[in-house]
């Protein structure tokens, strides 16, 4: 394969788990405040029939897939929290296909491991413990425990939860007053964030990442800062170039600093930074 001639429109290609209602600024928000001529790209997540058994490998085939029919020079890959996984790999098949490498930028770059399943299904059950009772509560906390410990592998811990999440999650909203299809809606999203999380642990970033620059908000428990707490990647450094941004993790790409910064790398002046 070949990359289109070098007039061609150039680039952006963003890796995040965008879902509507979501806390943290999303790379919409970094878009627009963007000075450059590059188009933003942002990756979608494929069919729930598809994502239900998908790799980490599956899901940057069907991203690229999607890439290749529409295909320009990539200026930039880009990827928020457990994205910059996926953005390592993804642009490796750009480097490859392009025959030069684009910029690799981080934000808050995060490697999902089994305690971050853990997280983010006791999350769930937080949001939920303003409709279903304090027995019903601790009840899905002890079964959550329970698949925690039975299991060892991501796929498998991933899969429990997401049962547990869709049991829990029905009654819950059912009880709320909510529909059924806008029931399924929410659980839906949720544990397709699940699976996105599981399938990111096969692949291994950190070979791109040494390479990639990284802006790291101040959340002790993000980005980087949990790459390091959970002691992946050793002593070493594991990008490239860190940037601390005063700021925290939900609101990172959404400051004005880090969207100039970026726009000075992708003109090629890093010398703000």
């Amino acid at each position: 394969m070949h990359a289109e001639p070098d007039h061609a429109e150039r680039v952006i290609l963003a890796v995040d788990f965008d879902a509507t209602g979501r806390p943290e600024a999303r790379f919409a928000d970094l878009a627009g405040r963007l000075k450059t001529d590059c188009a933003f790209w942002e990756t979608a997540p494929p069919d729930l029939d598809t994502e239900r058994t998908a790799s980490g490998t599956a899901y940057i085939d069907y991203w690229w897939a999607a890439f290749q029919r529409r295909a320009r020079p990539v200026a930039a890959v880009m990827g928020f929290c457990g994205g910059a996984v996926y953005a390592a790999a993804l642009s490796e098949r750009v480097a490859a296909w392009q025959g030069s490498e684009p910029q690799l930028l981080l934000f808050d770059p995060e490697i999902a491991v089994p305690q971050t399943l853990v997280w983010q299904f006791h999350k769930v059950v937080g949001y939920l413990a303003g409709v279903l009772p304090p027995e019903d509560i601790m009840r899905a906390q002890a079964a959550g425990q329970a698949e925690i410990d039975r299991h060892s592998g991501m796929a498998e811990m991933c899969e429990a939860l997401v049962k547990l999440t869709l049991d829990m999650g029905d009654v819950a909203f059912a009880q709320a007053g909510l529909s059924k299809p806008l029931r399924d809606e929410l659980m839906g999203t949720f544990c397709s964030f699940l699976r996105y999380l599981a399938a990111a642990s096969e692949l291994d970033p950190l070979p791109r990442w040494r390479g990639a620059t990284a802006f790291q908000s101040v959340t002790e428990l993000s980005g980087l800062h949990a790459v390091r707490l959970s002691g992946i990647g050793g002593d070493g450094p594991l990008v490239g170039r860190e940037i601390v941004v005063q700021d925290e993790h939900a609101k990172l790409l959404a400051n004005d600093e880090v969207a100039a910064a970026v726009s000075d790398l992708l003109a090629g002046d890093g010398s703000r930074q």
